[in-house]
């Protein structure tokens, strides 16, 4: 089975774990809706294509820097919420609250990712390829840009093998592999992806799959036939 596996590096990123507001917390690996987001953008689509991914990489170490916002609400009338609002107003096709406040962000330091990316439809995988040695390539916040190592972003081919393998970048792993290797690691429900909507009102209603982040320098040696590419990189595809 070929697949594209992408190889990135970014110097300072969150990869935000939802519902962390005031201090934003980060995953240690972007999860798969992330990874989703991002190509599904380069690749212009409008709607969902099944997909597997993996996702390991290793970073230097995590810091939390302090940042100002600036958030402005939607437009509202205030005189129908029977109060009088005297927050900071902007002035511009209507009338917008401003606030202003302080928070912390976790933020990781010199990451480096390496992805391998399958979609059910063949000629995606062909398309991503392209796209992603062309465009700019960001992955977490707005303004988390990734840079694309041409040299190991490539198709590879993907086969089953049995042998000892250490791990040498930090991964997700099913926690059915984990639980035949006896490996220790931390558990998360990772959003997949989320049904399509209509508007940004509508709630989005996110499909979740579980993995375990497990660090570096484990072993596997119980599980049997487990995946490699070409270049003997471990594939651990999450799917739905």
């Amino acid at each position: 089975m070929k697949t594209v596996r992408i190889k990135l590096y970014q110097n300072m990123v969150n990869y935000k774990i939802e519902l962390s507001y005031g201090y934003v917390q980060t995953y240690p690996l972007p999860t798969p809706s992330m990874i989703r987001g991002m190509v599904h953008s380069l690749l212009n689509l409008d709607k969902y294509h099944n997909f597997r991914v993996s996702i390991q990489g290793n970073y230097a170490s995590v810091v939390t820097n302090m940042q100002k916002i600036y958030k402005f609400d939607r437009v509202r009338d205030d005189k129908k919420k029977g109060f009088v609002d005297t927050r900071p107003h902007l002035y511009a096709e209507g009338q917008k609250t401003l606030n202003q406040g302080v928070m912390f962000v976790d933020e990781i330091v010199d990451i480096e990712l390496l992805l391998h990316i399958n979609f059910d439809d063949e000629r995606l995988n062909e398309q991503l390829l392209d796209v992603v040695k062309q465009k700019t390539v960001i992955l977490g916040r707005n303004e988390d840009i990734a840079c694309v190592d041409y040299g190991d972003t490539k198709l590879v081919e993907i086969s089953n093998t049995s042998k000892e393998y250490r791990l040498p970048y930090n991964i997700y792993l099913k926690p059915d592999i984990c639980k035949k290797e006896q490996l220790e690691g931390t558990y998360y429900r990772l959003p997949f992806y989320y049904e399509p909507v209509s508007s940004f009102n509508d709630k989005r209603i996110f499909k979740y799959i579980d993995a375990v982040y497990i660090a570096k320098g484990n072993k596997i040696q119980y599980s049997g036939n487990i995946a490699f590419d070409q270049d003997e990189n471990l594939v651990s595809f999450l799917e739905i």
